[in-house]
């Protein structure tokens, strides 16, 4: 009452009331006492609030029970001496607390962990932690890559930083120290300063931007970001000057600096791909995104517009052009760009539409090169004279431009080449007119015809009319299939392993054996001379053959010539039958081999009636013919033997399986999931059955195996070769069975207990006695906390249903059925007996008296029933761990749960039981 006198309160007196310890406390239901300035009074639930999410800092608060409620009115006395009543003052207890730990050592991850769970736990009882983290957010105790930081800016890594870690370097938190559970506290780091996802940190990016030397050859994603940062960020001066020189930006040329390259634009970009030499930004490695930062790219450097790259253009154009070094590619890759512009807002310039007029950059068939408007793009019209003139033809040889050339008859005409014949004749010598019916042209006339072109070809100063080009590319040459036009015509070769009937040879028979000394003649009006040139002709007039014979004879020369048709050629292969009988067939309908014969009747077998006659491989490189049946082959030949009820041999189904293994892969096992309904069960002698996979099972239990086959008459068990074969390892065959449906029999069978009451005598026996004893515990502890993960509470919780089992002896065994569902409703039941069984509903663990002098077999057999319904009982809601724990307990057992040999037991599979976990067991187990 000193103080409500305003009476002067002695210094000393003051000081030694503040600093001594007669203030009654109590600190987590412990009492005690503690000096005023380190107490707390509170007057809601935030100090047991505290008391109970604080595993690192004990809250000492006043004793109100023990002062009564008369204490509530001297509370303005103990804020004087020091007593603090506010959930603030008691966050900055902790909080500083907290700091001082961190700045004599480093936090450990757990208490990083801890200090994040009082965060979340305050939030979750609705206490603000505002002044907690304010106490300490800004101190350096959060293990980041550079060392120990605040929280303040460090970043928890993700995916959304991946990328940007490689163009910066920031503090990234040691998730490596922390483990995964730091990643379950986003909420709380973010409310710590930390940076949880990359929330448009570009500014930081920049800030913290890596040295030029780290920022060559970037990745697609990096530079993306990049450009990203250089939009949105504050100040992106620095990241625009590292990178404007920097190698980082991928073009066809390699990596370049921004300011050598050039922006690929779908309308106008093509001119950019005239040459090679201009480093193009590589939109397949960026991604079409690149284009929508154009002013990004400018900014750094890059040419994003038409008008500079063209002057770019016209530069290389008349460099080119005046060394005549224009490549094919150049001249398709100009013309092709000329269509695209076509129609376009972008024109050609003054400068550069003269360039192109008036360089000579175009070789014609003459092997010069002349300006476009001195050039002839060969036709049709053409065909007698091209070969026998100086026209300035382009060169549209295999062996230059192609004939892909007119496709850009258009572009060609644009740029002043001579497209059509009669603004090219004043090129032409002379002309022939031809009789209007071709058969009126008779031996004599062509061979005279014939003869005119040899000496057109040497006489320069004669002229053709256009009538005898019009007449020139008709029907007028007489084959073995008739009338034909020169094009389609071939020249025939004594050499060729042919006969003058086997494809559209010039008739020799008609024309005489003189028709062969104009072989040049005839190929400058389009007739093939060459015969190896010629095979898709023959090729497409095979199928007007039915003769066995001269199907071989054909087959063998395409072979010899290494022919493969073109688009336009007649895919069918002759499937004999009898000489001059057959059909013909697609090739998608033939296999070249069926080794193990399965396919005799799905698909047609060319070795069976081409071996030794053609090159078998012949088929394979023509026609796309397979080797061997595929994967869908298979797939239906499984399919026809499904609906057919076809029982396998053993050979059947080993080729069948072996195939599929050789050929294993994830997407070829889904589509046997997809399209095997039914899998091979073996009936012995009545050999091999396909039934439902859902009916089917693998046997993974040999004792369960045994029992059901004893007890049914259901072929249950999948088939498997006996003995096993290299090729079909019954591991992988098991394996594959398992991906395509079928069920292990272990977890298809429901288990159900019969009763054991009847008649039998139970006799109450100590738990210790059933083995149910300390060291089952401790092993059971280390499993559930070291390989579960579980917390204490609950492990705890889950050994207590053990520790309180009324154990109950008899000495007959325990029957159990075991129940089988089939995919028809029908149910099978099987019945064996069990020597331990425990009854979770009643508590009670029924066992089998074990006879002491029983032998190694029996015992191994106790041990195994002991172990399954621990384990079982146990972890029902974890099945995936039963067999764990099962094989654990089964070992400890047969080894009498001795202390020692249990303790090397866990050591051996790094299972250790924690302090909470001994003082658990001596509770349980005081007298031990």
């Amino acid at each position: 009452h000193l103080k409500s006198r305003r009476t002067p309160i002695p210094e000393r007196f003051l000081t030694s009331i503040k600093s001594g310890n007669w203030l009654k406390v109590t600190i987590n239901g412990s009492s005690g006492y503690k000096p005023p300035a380190q107490s707390f009074f509170h007057s809601s639930s935030w100090g047991d609030i505290l008391q109970n999410g604080s595993v690192f800092v004990d809250i000492p608060l006043i004793d109100q029970t023990f002062y009564g409620d008369r204490i509530n009115d001297y509370r303005e006395e103990l804020k004087f001496i020091g007593v603090m009543f506010e959930y603030g003052e008691a966050c900055q207890f902790i909080g500083k607390h907290l700091m001082r730990l961190a700045s004599s050592s480093t936090l450990s991850k757990d208490r990083v962990l801890s200090i994040l769970g009082l965060i979340r736990y305050l939030r979750e009882k609705y206490l603000r932690p505002d002044e907690f983290i304010r106490s300490i957010k800004e101190g350096g105790w959060l293990k980041t890559s550079y060392g120990f930081k605040s929280p303040v800016g460090a970043v928890l890594f993700d995916d959304e930083w991946r990328t940007a870690i490689q163009i910066c370097n920031v503090p990234l938190i040691d998730q490596a120290f922390y483990g995964d559970q730091i990643l379950g506290y986003k909420e709380e780091l973010s409310l710590l300063g930390v940076i949880v996802g990359f929330s448009r940190c570009y500014q930081r990016v920049i800030d913290n931007l890596k040295n030029s030397s780290y920022l060559t050859s970037m990745s697609a994603d990096a530079f993306l970001l990049s450009l990203e940062c250089m939009r949105y960020a504050r100040s992106p001066e620095r990241l625009v000057t590292t990178l404007r020189d920097a190698k980082c930006l991928k073009t066809n040329l390699g990596f370049k600096p921004p300011s050598e390259c050039f922006l690929f634009d779908e309308e106008w970009g093509c001119l950019l791909q005239v040459f090679t030499c201009f480093p193009i930004i590589d939109q397949a490695y960026y991604r079409s995104i690149i284009s929508s930062y154009k002013n990004e790219l400018q900014r750094l450097g890059a040419v994003v517009d038409f008008d500079v790259a063209v002057k770019s253009f016209i530069s290389r154009f008349k460099q080119r052009a005046s060394s005549s070094s224009l490549t094919i590619d150049d001249v398709f890759s100009f013309l092709s760009c000329c269509r695209q512009l076509k129609g376009t807002s972008y024109k050609f310039p003054s400068d550069l539409k003269k360039c192109i007029l008036e360089a000579k950059w175009l070789r014609i068939r003459l092997g010069d090169f002349r300006s476009p408007r001195d050039c002839i793009l060969f036709s049709p019209k053409w065909e007698s004279i091209s070969s026998i003139t100086l026209l300035p033809f382009l060169d549209d040889s295999d062996s230059f431009y192609g004939k892909d050339l007119h496709k850009y008859r258009h572009e060609l005409r644009a740029i002043g080449v001579v497209i059509e014949f009669k603004s090219g004749v004043k090129f032409v010598p002379s002309c022939l007119c031809f009789p209007r019916s071709t058969g009126s042209i008779t031996p004599r006339i062509a061979l005279s015809f014939l003869n005119c072109l040899r000496i057109l070809l040497e006489d320069k100063s004669y002229t053709f009319t256009l009538s005898f080009l019009e007449k020139v590319s008709k029907k007028w040459l007489k084959t073995s299939f008739g009338y034909m036009s020169p094009g389609d015509c071939l020249l025939f070769d004594k050499n060729s392993d042919l006969k003058p009937t086997d494809g559209p040879f010039i008739d020799e028979g008609f024309y005489g054996s003189e028709i062969r000394t104009y072989r040049k003649e005839l190929s400058s009006i389009g007739v093939i001379v060459d015969v190896k040139k010629g095979s898709t002709h023959i090729a497409n007039h095979l199928d007007l053959h039915s003769d066995f014979a001269t199907i071989i004879r054909i087959y063998k020369f395409l072979a010899k010539v290494e022919w493969k048709p073109d688009c336009e050629a007649k895919r069918l292969i002759w499937i004999p039958e009898g000489n001059e009988n057959g059909r013909w067939v697609k090739p998608d309908g033939c296999v070249l081999h069926d080794k193990d014969g399965l396919f005799g009747l799905q698909l047609n077998v060319l070795e069976k009636h081409y071996k030794n006659k053609v090159p078998l491989l012949f088929f394979g490189a023509a026609f796309g013919v397979k080797s061997y049946p595929s994967l869908d082959d298979y797939c239906k030949l499984w399919k026809g033997w499904e609906t057919s009820g076809h029982r396998l041999s053993h050979d059947e189904c080993c080729a069948f399986w072996r195939f599929v293994l050789q050929h294993k892969s994830s997407e070829k096992e889904q589509i046997l999931s997809e399209n095997l309904v039914k899998v091979p069960v073996d009936l012995g002698s009545e050999g091999i059955m396909l039934l439902d996979k859902h009916d089917v099972f693998i046997a993974d239990d040999l004792q369960l195996k045994e029992l059901l086959l004893q007890s049914t008459s259901h072929p249950l068990f999948v088939w498997y070769p006996q003995p096993s074969l290299p090729v079909l390892p019954r591991t992988m065959l098991f394996e594959l069975y398992l991906k395509i449906g079928v069920r292990m029999i272990s977890h298809s069978v429901q288990k159900k207990d019969l009763s054991f009451t009847n008649g039998l005598e139970l006799k109450q026996i100590n738990p210790r006695d059933a083995m149910l004893g300390k060291e089952l515990l401790r092993l059971i502890l280390g499993f559930l906390a070291c390989s579960l993960k579980m917390e204490a509470e609950k492990r705890h919780e889950a050994v207590k249903s053990l520790r309180n089992l009324t154990v109950l002896e008899t000495s007959e065994p325990i029957a159990v059925v075991y129940s089988l569902s089939l995919s028809s409703g029908e149910t099978q039941e099987v019945q064996a007996s069990r020597m331990v069984r425990w009854d979770k509903e009643s508590s009670k663990f029924f066992i089998q008296k074990l006879d002491e002098s029983a032998g190694q077999k029996d015992r191994l057999e106790y041990a195994t029933y002991f172990s399954e319904a621990v384990a079982e009982g146990l972890l029902w809601e974890k099945q995936d761990q039963v067999s764990s724990l099962s094989e654990l307990v089964k070992l400890a057992f047969i080894l009498k749960f001795d202390e020692d040999a249990v303790s090397f037991l866990m050591k051996s599979k790094n299972l250790q039981v924690f302090v909470e976990d001994e003082d658990f067991l001596s509770a349980a187990f005081p007298n031990e």
